[in-house]
C-alpha cells in the first residue's frame, strides 16, 4: 500500500477480522465455563443446606418426641413425630433427592418401589438412632452428599439395655 492512499486491503480485514474472532471466542469460552461452574456450587451449595436441615429436623425429632418415623416417598424425606399425648404430626423436610443407599439402623433404604419406604417407630428415650443418609441429585447423579452420624439422647432410665 503507498502512503497517499486510505483504506485497508481485503488481507488486513481478514486479519483484523480473525484476531477479534479468536479473542470474542476465548472470552466467550471463559464467560461459559465461568457460568457452569458458578451453577455448580450453587447447586452444591443448595445439597448441603438442604443436607443441613434434613439432619437438624431428624435431631429435632429424635430429641423431641416420644417415638417418630422417617418415611421416604417419591423422593421425598418426611417424619411423622408424635408426643407423649400420642399426637403425631407429619412434616416434610426435603425433596427432589434420590436417597438410595441411605440406612437407618442399619436398615437399608428401598427407594426403587413405588411405595414409601417407612422406618417407624423409632423410640428415641430407648435407643440411639444410626443415620446414613445420601442424597442424590435426580437431574445429575454425580452430585451427592452422604452424612453418617448417631441421632442421640440421654436414654431414659426405664429402658434396658439401650445403645
Amino acid at each position: 500500500m503507498k502512503l497517499d492512499e486510505k483504506g485497508v486491503t481485503l488481507v488486513e480485514l481478514l486479519a483484523a477480522l480473525l484476531l477479534v474472532s479468536i479473542i470474542a471466542t476465548i472470552a466467550w469460552t471463559t464467560i461459559t465455563i465461568g457460568m457452569r461452574h458458578g451453577t455448580s456450587e450453587t447447586n452444591k451449595t443448595i445439597m448441603q443446606q438442604d443436607m443441613n436441615l434434613m439432619v437438624s429436623s431428624l435431631m429435632s425429632a429424635h430429641r423431641g418426641s416420644e417415638k417418630y418415623s422417617v418415611i421416604f416417598q417419591n423422593n421425598h424425606l418426611l417424619i411423622d413425630a408424635c408426643d407423649k399425648s400420642g399426637d403425631c404430626e407429619l412434616s416434610e423436610i426435603a425433596g427432589e433427592y434420590d436417597f438410595s443407599e441411605s440406612r437407618i439402623n442399619d436398615i437399608e433404604i428401598d427407594t426403587s418401589s413405588t411405595t414409601p419406604a417407612i422406618i417407624s417407630d423409632l423410640k428415641p428415650r430407648e435407643k440411639h438412632t444410626k443415620i446414613k443418609l445420601k442424597i442424590t441429585d435426580i437431574y445429575n447423579e454425580k452430585n451427592f452428599l452422604i452424612v453418617d452420624t448417631t441421632l442421640s439422647r440421654i436414654l431414659s432410665e426405664e429402658s434396658e439395655g439401650g445403645n
